[in-house]
C-alpha cells in the first residue's frame, strides 16, 4: 500500500534530525496513526524512538504513569491526561520531544457526555508539557486524521517557540 507522507511529518522529522532530537508518541483514539505518520517518512530512523498505543485507562496508568486520581478527577479525555501521557512518554523513552493524544473520534460521545470529536493533544518538549483542546467535526475517521495532523502542527509549534526561547 502505498502512503501520502504528511507534509507536516516530513516538516516535523526534518526540524528532529537538523537539531538532534528524537521523538515518541502516546496515543489513545489515533490508535498509533501518528506514529505510523512519523516513519513513513524517509529518514525517520535517526529521530523515531518508540510509540506506545494506550487505549485503556490501566495501560496508561501502566506505562505512561497516568495517576488513577487525574483520571477520576478530570477524566481520560483531558488536558491533564493528555499531558501526563506526553511527561510519562518522553521520561519512558528518553526523548526530547514526546506527542499524545486522547478523545472520543465518535462516532458516540463518552461515558461522561463528552462529545464526540473532543480530543487533547499533549506534548512534551525538553522537560516542558502543554496541552491544546480540539473539538473536530466529522466520522471517526475524519476526526483521527485531523487529531494527527494537528498533532504534529502542534508539536513543531511547541518546538519552535521552546527553541526561539533558547
Amino acid at each position: 500500500m502505498r502512503r501520502i507522507v504528511a507534509p507536516e511529518a516530513a516538516e516535523l522529522v526534518g526540524c528532529l534530525a537538523e537539531h538532534g532530537y528524537h521523538v515518541s508518541t502516546a496515543e489513545s483514539c489515533t490508535g498509533g496513526l501518528i506514529a505510523s505518520g512519523i516513519v513513513d517518512v524517509s529518514g525517520a530512523s535517526a529521530v523515531f524512538e518508540e510509540g506506545y498505543i494506550t487505549y485503556a485507562d490501566r495501560i496508561k496508568e501502566k506505562l505512561l504513569g497516568v495517576h488513577p486520581e487525574t483520571i477520576a478527577q478530570h477524566t481520560v479525555v483531558s488536558a491533564q491526561v493528555a499531558e501526563e501521557m506526553a511527561s510519562g512518554m518522553a521520561k519512558a523513552a528518553g526523548t526530547e520531544l514526546a506527542i499524545s493524544v486522547t478523545g472520543y473520534a465518535g462516532s458516540d460521545e463518552g461515558a461522561d457526555g463528552t462529545p464526540a470529536g473532543t480530543v487533547y493533544i499533549g506534548v512534551s518538549f525538553l522537560g516542558e508539557t502543554v496541552s491544546r483542546h480540539f473539538c473536530f467535526e466529522g466520522d471517526r475517521g475524519q476526526v483521527r486524521m485531523q487529531a494527527v495532523v494537528e498533532a504534529y502542527a502542534f508539536a513543531l509549534q511547541v518546538m519552535k517557540e521552546r527553541m526561539e526561547d533558547r
